[in-house]
């Protein structure tokens, strides 16, 4: 009996991104050898689908055609197959099986190839204000996020890095409760700031097991895409002590660097703050690259004739509007008539209005050795140091998008802080 052999089964294995694409299926042989082929598609419901070599299309219900049978009339065989596009994520078996006295060289009796078509995720980039662990910072802005999210969807087998732009805009509420204004750490004169890359984070939940008193280590009913160096930022009930940070995890058991007395069933927030930690949460590549923080100049317009005296004291200036003008003394205004020497025009308090309302300010008139004058009614003010607006900008760099779906979140309360009416 004449024996043939196949020498060998070749196809690009490396995983396939969610787009339609051809790959040839290679095969080296004795020509007289025979083979029967099948390609099987396991889709992400687990439930099988094969590929029909006259229509290159993938059936349900297997029938002929979805089996290739070849005889060899070369020592090289090749056809292409057809992977459809699938944004779910599937795996291909590739099988070739020896028949009519035909054996392969290796020994093995089948030959399985097996091939992954990985699925997109969804990179999700939004703005925290910090409600979820103080639920009046929800309060200052107009939107709950303070702008909308910004999302991309990509796979993570590409080879090109994406590039997506920001361009958010906070705005401060429009209320006589809330609308002192935002300030930039220390109140840049050039109303900006660049933003560090620690300030972003993704948040995991995850549920206690079993109560702890002043304990480092506390059970979870899981310990899925947390590691060590995350900050236990919050907690459904009862209250966080310090700044605690996972320092280890074993199992479902987790040590904190601080003592936590916390109950049973109470859902905790853990956040990866910064490129490093992010990535090793999701198995994601990103960069952030210049982002900054603009607060917006701040003007209103005077409401009545004021007059700034020659002596020292305090100067109440009606205004038209007194939304995003912050007091206790942290930011300053400038104008016409308007002297500015030393800590002069320091706004103390405010009395908050849409359209009236004022500031007082502090005046050092007989120190500064100025006269009396009058500030009249329409003079625009310049406000220094707070801001009805700000607006980020940057671009977040995907090198690689997550593993699975995944939102990232810029911390706003590392950098923003509420204005208040008065100390």
């Amino acid at each position: 009996m004449d024996i043939k052999t196949i020498n060998s089964v070749k196809i690009n294995q490396s995983n396939m991104s969610a787009a339609a694409q051809s790959r040839p299926l290679k095969i080296t042989g004795d020509v007289g050898a025979s083979f029967i082929a099948n390609v099987i598609k396991i889709n992400g419901t687990g439930k099988e689908s094969y590929y029909n070599f006259k229509t290159n299309a993938f059936t349900d219900k297997f029938v002929a055609a979805n089996a290739l049978k070849q005889t060899m009339s070369s020592n090289n065989f090749s056809i292409p197959i057809v992977f459809p596009a699938d944004a779910s994520g599937d795996v291909y078996s590739i099988i070739v099986i020896p028949s009519k006295n035909t054996v392969l060289k290796n020994g093995n009796g089948v030959i399985n190839k097996k091939i992954t078509q990985v699925g997109q995720t969804t990179l999700a980039l939004e703005l925290d204000e910090g409600s979820e662990i103080n639920s009046d910072f929800q309060s200052k802005y107009t939107a709950h996020p303070p702008d909308s999210p910004v999302s991309s969807v990509g796979s993570t087998v590409q080879i090109a890095p994406t590039n997506v732009s920001i361009d958010w805009n906070l705005t401060n509420a429009a209320s006589d409760t809330h609308g002192f204004g935002f300030m930039l750490p220390d109140r840049p004169a050039s109303n900006q700031f660049t933003i560090p890359d620690s300030y972003w984070f993704t948040q995991q939940l995850q549920i206690v097991n079993g109560a702890i008193t002043s304990s480092t280590t506390l059970v979870l009913d899981s310990v899925v895409n947390l590691i060590v160096g995350m900050t236990l930022s919050q907690t459904s009930a009862g209250s966080i002590s310090g700044a605690p940070v996972i320092t280890a995890i074993s199992g479902n058991t987790i040590t904190l660097s601080v003592a936590q007395s916390l109950s049973d069933g109470v859902a905790l927030g853990f956040r990866a703050y910064g490129p490093a930690l992010i990535s090793k949460v999701f198995g994601l590549n990103i960069a952030f690259n210049n982002f900054i923080a603009i607060g917006t100049q701040l003007t209103k317009t005077v409401r009545t004739d004021t007059t700034f005296p020659a002596s020292d004291g305090a100067v109440t200036l009606n205004l038209n509007g007194t939304y995003g003008v912050t007091g206790n003394s942290l930011v300053r205004i400038t104008g016409f008539n308007i002297n500015e020497n030393a800590n002069n025009n320091l706004v103390t308090s405010v009395s908050a209005s849409s359209t009236a309302g004022s500031v007082n300010v502090t005046f050092a008139g007989a120190a500064d050795d100025v006269v009396s004058a009058v500030v009249p009614v329409g003079t625009k003010i310049y406000v220094n140091g707070s801001h009805q607006e700000i607006k980020i900008t940057g671009t977040v760099i995907i090198n690689k998008y997550p593993e699975s779906n995944a939102k990232l979140k810029l911390d706003l309360t590392k950098f923003i802080t509420h204005g208040v009416a008065s100390a």
